[in-house]
């Protein structure tokens, strides 16, 4: 069978499909017991076309046993203590990891990141208390993380109301955190800051194919934040949705459209256009839906937007150019170059800053000619840009996926 690269949302899909729910059109949502309520603490994954419950993660007055495990370098406490639930402390933020089938979140009163084992049967969780993630006394509603998710360079992002701590952290196997410091406003914010409570706090997030996040805020305002720079552009605000309508959790679905989720009503969910930020309801099943204080899953803005653009005379960069194992193992992967033409031609490897880490010439004389590509000792685990040009020409750009 011939070997592909994927797209990081496709490999995604392949990753998930252990689980019996893999590749429909459905999201991890945090909800109360009941419709109504507003004590979250359940895990539910659901079907964002209907809004129709699919199955309980994790209930807390069901899932007595729970398997509790510090992340390397922390001890097993959270707030001071052990925990004995693993949503005790009530989440607001969530965000799904597809490449190692995890699910985070953090409690909105508990200093912690915090993520449940899919991989397993069991109910296991993994307890990060590292410092950094740790934005302050949390009875300052300013410092409660209420927005996170995992951007197309395979960070995870978290963000407090306030928006004055702006985290990032590492999925693979020696974790790290680092907060990033505040957001800034860009510079046709105006009135509408990032930091302003009426507008600004609270919702949800999502990642793009080309590395941006957006913010959803619980009063319906939409803003594009460039992790790099953390510059916050205000977009606009969502138009259609009924005034008691708050944004709560965002997420995107399988056709790259936005959808948000309201923790105050049970009445629908919304289907959002990121051009036009025009509201649509979803043709939901039941007359009530859960109402949800935040959503996950592994899609991206723009994901299929991403596909058509890796094209460049008419040679598709899947076609044209195999690359193997993907995610890359022990920093090392193979390239087969299956329909590129005979020549000289340049490879770039560049990380998600854009900061080359491999360059090389490369001789390319036969028709499926393998290369094999090594990774610096100094480079970390994420999502990497390949780039193969020749005669000053781009004939293949995608993405690997190093462990």
């Amino acid at each position: 069978m011939k070997r592909r690269i994927l797209p990081i949302f496709v490999l995604s899909a392949l990753l998930l499909s252990t689980n019996s729910h893999a590749q429909k059109n459905t999201a991890f949502a945090v909800t109360a017991s009941v419709k109504g309520n507003f004590n979250w603490n359940v895990i539910r994954e659901i079907d964002l076309s209907t809004g129709e419950v699919i199955r309980t993660l994790y209930d807390p007055t069901v899932n007595k046993a729970v398997n509790f495990k510090a992340a390397p370098g922390t001890d097993l406490k959270v707030n001071g203590t052990v925990p004995t639930s693993a949503t005790g402390f009530g989440v607001a933020a969530a965000a799904f990891d597809a490449l190692h089938n995890r699910l985070y979140f953090t409690g909105m009163r508990a200093d912690a990141l915090s993520y449940f084992d899919l991989n397993s049967s069991e109910l296991n969780v993994v307890v990060n208390n590292n410092p950094a993630f740790n934005t302050g006394n949390k009875n300052d509603e300013g410092n409660v993380i209420t927005r996170m998710a995992i951007a197309s360079d395979g960070y995870g992002y978290a963000i407090t109301n306030d928006g004055k701590g702006f985290i990032r952290f590492t999925t693979d196997q020696k974790p790290t955190i680092t907060n990033l410091g505040q957001l800034i406003d860009g510079e046709k914010n105006d009135k509408m800051s990032i930091h302003a409570q009426c507008s600004s706090w609270g919702g949800d997030m999502v990642g793009d194919s080309y590395g941006n996040l957006y913010l959803v805020t619980y009063r319906n305002h939409l803003f594009k934040i460039n992790p790099a720079t953390r510059v916050a552009d205000y977009l606009g605000a969502i138009k259609g949705i009924p005034a008691q309508f708050t944004s709560n959790g965002a997420v995107v679905d399988n056709d790259g459209e936005l959808i948000v989720t309201s923790a105050t009503t049970t009445d629908n969910y919304y289907r959002i256009n990121i051009s036009t930020l025009d509201a649509t309801p979803v043709q939901k099943k039941d007359a009530q839906l859960f109402n949800i204080s935040d959503l996950a899953n592994s899609n991206l803005l723009y994901q299929r937007k991403g596909i058509d653009n890796v094209v460049f005379n008419e040679i598709r960069g899947n076609a044209a150019v195999s690359v193997f194992p993907n995610p890359a193992l022990n920093k090392t992967f193979n390239m087969q170059f299956d329909k590129v033409p005979s020549g000289k031609y340049n490879l770039i490897l560049t990380d998600a800053s854009g900061r080359a880490v491999v360059s090389r010439a490369l001789i390319i004389s036969v028709k499926g000619q393998v290369e094999k590509i090594s990774l610096p000792r100094s480079a970390g685990g994420g999502l990497y840009l390949v780039k193969l040009t020749g005669n000053n020409k781009e004939v293949y750009n995608d993405r690997v996926v190093v462990q």
